[in-house]
């Protein structure tokens, strides 16, 4: 089994054939372990840019790369050429900090040659949740950045280059070594095969229609999250901002509260993010937090003249 760790830098530009914008990639870096994690090879590319002519301000600001240096790249067809030779043909798995290069790269696949998997790659594994469940955020929802999480895990990120994939590769596989343990690795790693593939191409949406089957009913039942007792709703549920909302009275607390249910439909399941939030009935109070608002906007506003 061999480990490659890699990481790109993209930058995104305006496609006329997709009628919109895409994040096209502009370089690839990648590091070949062994199982002992054992560095045997390195990979570095800068790839020619076909679809946006120049980088963006903040990409070359992060990148240090030039227009120059993305003009005289070579073309993805054969970035990815390469990149496959040089993976090999051994069985591996492919490590990235969260999956929006995995996810990036399937799409320049797509785009420059027509193919929607990545017949290199064998299996597949997310180190950004590997190695955040070994840190204070783990089960959190957070999603620390690789600088971040290299500090927590106790590695001094500015000890490597930043921002170019290559190096950026480096300081992941750091990560990688400091919270090593196969037999806990083996449950974030999966098979890249049909369902990978259909995983990755699913793109995620908030429900919006509180009659849909894919809904369950149940989570539209509210009691008071204070004593738990019965409720009055005094608002029928409307949808905003990709949540729906009614607001509920409690005789026992003399409370009036609103309760927002979010459906988010993913790949095999329906996220559901159910939240509950006091409503300030009192007209004095709602003026006094209005009044509240504007004086610390204001102060904001003589903070940023000054």
């Amino acid at each position: 089994m061999q480990y490659i760790v890699m990481d790109m830098e993209w930058n995104t530009a305006y496609s006329k054939k997709l009628g919109g914008f895409m994040n096209e990639v502009i370089e690839i870096g990648a590091v070949k372990l062994n199982d002992a994690l054992e560095e045997l090879d390195s990979f570095s590319v800068i790839i020619k840019s076909q679809v946006g002519k120049r980088l963006q301000s903040r990409v070359k600001t992060l990148t240090h790369l030039t227009n120059e240096d993305i003009a005289n790249g070579i073309s993805f067809e054969t970035a990815v050429q390469q990149f496959a030779e040089w993976v090999g043909t051994e069985e591996n798995t492919f490590l990235t900090w969260g999956d929006g290069d995995i996810r990036t790269l399937i799409k320049n696949c797509v785009y420059f040659l027509e193919q929607d998997t990545l017949p290199f790659v064998c299996n597949y594994a997310d180190l950004q949740k590997y190695c955040q469940s070994f840190t204070d955020v783990a089960g959190s929802g957070q999603q620390l950045g690789l600088s971040a999480a290299a500090e927590k895990l106790g590695i001094d990120p500015d000890a490597f280059p930043h921002h170019r994939a290559l190096d950026d590769s480096r300081l992941t596989v750091a990560c990688f070594r400091r919270v090593f343990d196969s037999d806990k690795l083996k449950k974030y790693v999966r098979r890249c095969d049909a369902e990978f593939y259909a995983r990755l191409r699913f793109k995620p949406y908030f429900i919006s229609d509180m009659k849909s089957p894919l809904i369950d009913r149940r989570v539209f039942y509210c009691l008071c999250d204070v004593c738990g007792g019965k409720v009055r709703q005094e608002k029928k549920w409307r949808h905003v901002n990709h949540s729906f909302r009614a607001d509920f009275f409690c005789k026992a607390c003399n409370r009036h509260f609103r309760v927002s249910v979010r459906c988010k439909q993913l790949y095999d399941r329906v996220d559901v993010k159910k939240t509950y939030s006091d409503i300030v009935a009192d007209t004095e109070e709602k003026k006094s937090v209005q009044a509240q608002k504007a004086n610390a906007e204001t102060k904001c506003g003589e903070m940023q003249a000054e």
